[in-house]
């Protein structure tokens, strides 16, 4: 888990298109009474179409101050509510609040998120951490990021109603994805419902819901979709179709919902941006797994009952950046993954590969810094023999490995 210290410290206004429809005709005001002996009506400082023209323009501020949507019905497709009448025209006004979408997603939606607390044992004793969690069924499953669960030693969940129960991993694809199974009693659950990611919109309202600082528990926040297929780094893996969005999003919040207006899920918040590399202040721009590959991630590992198959080769690296090509100066390649640890009788260490090589290509996938060694290792299977490129002090190498699974 980062730190609040961290550039990358993870965690996690709604508006909708609104048109004035315009009169087919131009307004005109009732004519006067014409029978003998009426009275005239008194002279008006202004048109009447004048006043209505103000009085929108009023209402339209309204709009813009109070983020409000408002509508022009006729009398009789008129539902019920708070509406501005004018007898005059049998034209209704009917103002929409956007906030009573919010609300009735947020209560809706409420139920199905909960709270998971985890503890693990430091050299000072022991250390807790809070995040979010989305009931996925009936049977108990919960999904939540991984970064908030592994190496944990207890894991409790509370429900919207303030129970708790006692969890268990079932498993985890990190760090593949940042996505982990959980499972508590199936007693009384509301599974959310799932969206369509990939239907959303630059700029469609969205709704965040989670337990920042693990003590604001179902905090709803709102905000739109800032951008789509977002490209960023997280545990050494290209993420190339994250969700950006301005809803706030704070410590506690991964692992929780980002909900569309009907609300359905269709994000995990899981990286929030609080500052430059430089250390300048960044507001607003918070980072969402695509609900349509988180679910079917968690799907997968509760189908295989935990053991979510992916591959490994035993060894760890560095990706060469900028920042590690200046910390490591005689490298002989500015793009790759040098080689930093390699695992005893594992498949890199079977094969040859030894520390202080830079892979440059795994199963014939270039290894760069557009695409990482763990995205072109991740798209082999478990157990598959793949072709190694290396190169190792400037002599261009080429290994068999055969892939083991990760544990």
């Amino acid at each position: 888990m980062s730190t609040p210290g961290d550039p990358f410290w993870r965690e996690r206004r709604s508006s909708s298109d609104f048109e004035w429809p315009r009169p087919e005709e131009p307004l005109a005001p009732t004519p006067p009474d014409e029978r003998p002996g009426a009275r005239p009506p008194a002279r008006r400082s202004r048109s009447w179409a004048a006043v209505a023209w103000a009085g929108l323009g009023a209402v339209v501020g309204g709009i813009v101050a109070g983020g409000v949507v408002a509508v022009v019905l006729q009398d009789d497709d008129a539902p019920g509510g708070d509406a501005l009448t004018d007898s005059g025209t049998g034209r209704l006004i009917e103002v929409v609040k956007q906030d009573d979408a919010i609300i009735a997603v947020a209560a809706a939606a409420r139920p199905s998120i909960v709270r998971i607390e985890s503890s693990h044992r430091t050299p000072d004793g022991h250390a807790s951490d809070v995040g979010s969690g989305i009931i996925l069924d009936r049977e108990g499953h919960i999904l939540t990021n991984a970064h908030i669960v592994l190496s944990t030693e207890t894991l409790r969940v509370f429900l919207s109603d303030g129970s708790e129960r006692s969890a268990i991993l079932i498993g985890h694809d990190a760090p593949f994805t940042d996505v982990a199974v959980l499972r508590i009693g199936p007693v009384d659950l509301t599974p959310l419902e799932v969206g369509d990611s990939e239907a959303l919109a630059l700029g469609q309202a969205v709704i965040a819901i989670g337990n920042p600082l693990a003590e604001f528990d179902g905090s709803v926040t709102a905000g739109v979709v800032s951008g789509v297929e977002r490209r960023r780094v997280i545990d050494g893996v290209m993420q190339p179709d994250l969700i950006q969005t301005d809803a706030a999003v704070n410590h506690g919040n991964s692992g929780g919902a980002l909900l569309n207006l009907a609300g359905q899920l269709v994000g995990i918040p899981t990286i929030v941006i609080r500052e430059t590399s430089s250390q300048q202040p960044v507001e607003g721009i918070a980072f969402a797994i695509p609900a349509n590959r988180a679910v079917a991630v968690a799907r997968g590992i509760i189908e295989a009952n935990g053991n979510y198959p992916r591959p490994a080769m035993g060894l760890e690296h560095l990706d060469i950046t900028p920042d590690v090509a200046a910390r490591f100066p005689r490298l002989n390649d500015d793009q790759g993954a040098l080689v930093v640890t390699v695992m005893a009788s594992g498949p890199a260490a079977e094969a040859g590969v030894a520390v202080g090589d830079i892979i440059t290509e795994v199963g014939g996938a270039r290894v760069d810094r557009d695409n990482l060694f763990l995205n072109g290792l991740m798209e082999q299977e478990p157990g598959a023999t793949v072709r190694v490129v290396l190169n190792r002090g400037g002599r261009i190498i080429e290994l068999d490995v055969r892939l083991g699974t990760r544990s």
